[in-house]
């Protein structure tokens, strides 16, 4: 078995999980990503991983069905990379759903996406997480503590990894280290509005939106300095929590 670190990047293709995978290969890590649809873009990074001289496995999967997702990403990491030092859990989706709107298929979707895959990956990959004495990083959001009602389903569903993360702080120390880390805006959705993002900056004492490489840099600071946290949930978030 190779002695390089190895991290677990789920969602990794596009956006903030993309830069996240990215800065752990710079940091010196090998490289599992997960995607669902994103086929060409978990290509793209693969290939880029690997020209750092690291190794990079893409494995396809589903996480809104956890339970045979987790299954192909767990026996692949194990038969491939052999160890696992960090699980990032940040595959995510995100849709408006309100009182009224949102669907029971919706709700279902997203407790799937955002609790029950991260809990499963725990609960399957913890032998390994131990063995490496490793880390779990949560991506959670500051809307699970500052809930906006347009999205129900996707705040509810982050205020269960949040707890959870938590929960599991406890139950996998002193081995295994786990914390969340809550964005307030990383990287906009493609779709949102400009008077809307003008309206939300506004209440940013830093005055900006943050970005997917300021989130892997404190992902890099998790794994490689934050020895002695655990069961933390960082905001970073301009300030916006405290607006």
């Amino acid at each position: 078995m190779s002695n390089t670190p190895v991290a677990l990047v789920t969602g990794a293709a596009r956006r903030v999980g993309r830069a996240i995978a990215w800065r752990l290969a710079q940091g010196g890590y090998d490289l599992a990503i997960t995607y669902h649809q994103s086929v060409s873009e978990a290509a793209e990074l693969c290939s880029q991983i690997r020209h750092l001289g690291r190794r990079c496995l893409s494995i396809a999967a589903d996480l809104t069905d956890p339970q045979p997702a987790v299954a192909a990403i767990c026996a692949a990491v194990a038969g491939e990379m052999g160890r696992l030092d960090v699980l990032v859990n940040n595959a995510s989706i995100y849709e408006t759903g309100d009182l009224r709107s949102a669907s029971v298929a919706q709700l279902r979707r997203m407790w799937a996406i955002h609790l029950e895959a991260p809990l499963l990956l725990c609960r399957a990959l913890e032998p390994l997480l131990r063995s490496a004495g490793g880390q779990v990083i949560n991506m959670v959001d500051l809307l699970a503590e500052r809930p906006w009602k347009q999205y129900l389903g996707y705040c509810a569903s982050k205020a269960a990894l949040a707890n959870l993360t938590l929960a599991l702080a406890a139950e996998l120390a002193p081995q295994v280290r786990v914390n969340g880390i809550a964005p307030g805006v990383a990287q906009w959705p493609e779709d949102y509005p400009p008077a809307e993002r003008e309206k939300y900056l506004r209440r940013v004492p830093l005055g900006r939106a943050g970005t997917p490489q300021e989130v892997a840099e404190l992902v890099g600071f998790l794994c490689e300095q934050g020895t002695y946290i655990t069961g933390q949930i960082i905001r970073i978030d301009g300030g916006r929590s405290v607006s």
